[in-house]
C-alpha cells in the first residue's frame, strides 16, 4: 500500500475509528499529507513548566544577533499543529495506518554574514514516552542533512498542543555558521518517544527532509505549500563578518 495512503483522521465524528484505535485520543489527528509527511495535529492542552523554557518576549543578549527565525510575536507558534517526530516503539506504532518511526529535520541558511553560533530555540512538544530528545546540528550534503556538527540533549519538554514555550539550547565551544551555507536541524527523539514539532504562524517555508529508519537515509522534501510550513524556531549568534 502507498505511504500516501496511510491516513487516519479521528474526531468527535468518527466514533469507529477511535475504537479502532483507542491509542489516538478524541480530537486528535494523524495524517499524512501528499509528500509522504506526517502531519500531528492534537486539541488544546496544558502544559507543565520546563527548566528549558524561554518565557514569552525574553530580550537576546546584547550584541547576539538572529541568524534565522520564524515565531512571531512573543516565541508565539501554532500551538496544536506540527510535524510528528516518533520513535519506532511509540504509541504512534498502534495505528496500522500511521508509519513510524519519522524524523523530520529542518534547514535554515544565513544570509547576512557569518556567525558563532550561541543560541537555538525550538517550538517543539511531548506527547507520550520518554519526554526528551538530542538535537543535532548537521551539515548540509546535497540538500539533505549530512555530517553532524554538534548535538544536544534536550529534557522536559513542553506538553505538545500547549502555547507558547520554547526549548532552549545555549551553545557553548566554537560553531561557525557560514554564510550562504545550509545546514540542517535534526530531532532525534526516544525509541518509545512521540513528540510533535509544532509549526509556526508565520507561513514561514523552508527545506526539509524526511528520515524512516532513524537519520541513516533521507528524502528531501519541500515545505514551501501554504498549508506545510516549517516548524517553529529560532538561531542565535555573534556576528563575525
Amino acid at each position: 500500500m502507498s505511504r500516501f495512503a496511510h491516513i487516519v483522521i479521528c474526531t468527535a465524528a468518527l466514533a469507529l475509528c477511535l475504537v479502532a484505535l483507542p491509542l489516538v485520543s478524541k480530537g486528535q489527528e494523524v495524517t499524512i499529507d501528499s509528500e509522504g509527511r506526517p502531519v500531528f495535529t492534537v486539541p488544546p492542552r496544558a502544559s507543565s513548566p520546563s527548566p528549558n523554557l524561554v518565557k514569552p518576549d525574553t530580550p537576546i543578549p546584547e550584541g547576539t544577533a538572529t541568524i534565522y527565525s520564524n515565531f512571531g510575536s512573543g516565541h508565539s507558534y501554532n500551538c496544536c499543529v506540527g510535524w510528528s517526530e516518533d520513535g519506532p516503539t511509540s504509541a504512534a506504532t498502534a495505528s496500522p495506518y500511521f508509519y513510524p518511526p519519522y524524523i523530520m529535520a529542518m534547514a535554515f541558511t544565513p544570509t547576512k554574514g557569518t556567525y558563532l553560533l550561541t543560541q537555538l530555540d525550538l517550538g517543539i512538544g511531548w506527547y507520550s514516552g520518554t519526554n526528551g530528545f538530542k538535537l543535532e546540528l548537521d551539515a548540509d550534503d546535497h540538500g539533505k542533512p549530512g555530517r553532524k556538527i554538534a548535538d544536544w540533549k534536550v529534557t522536559v519538554m513542553p506538553t505538545y498542543g500547549s502555547c507558547c514555550s520554547v526549548e532552549t539550547i545555549k551553545v557553548r565551544g566554537l560553531i561557525i555558521l557560514e554564510k550562504h551555507q545550509q545546514y540542517w536541524l535534526v530531532p532525534i527523539v526516544k525509541s518509545d518517544e512521540w513528540a510533535g514539532w509544532n509549526w509556526n504562524s508565520v507561513s514561514a517555508s523552508g527545506n526539509g527532509a524526511i528520515s524512516e529508519d532513524g537519520g541513516s537515509t533521507w528524502t528531501p522534501s519541500y515545505f514551501g505549500a501554504p498549508s506545510s510550513p516549517n516548524g517553529a524556531f529560532d538561531i542565535l549568534g555573534w556576528k563575525l563578518f
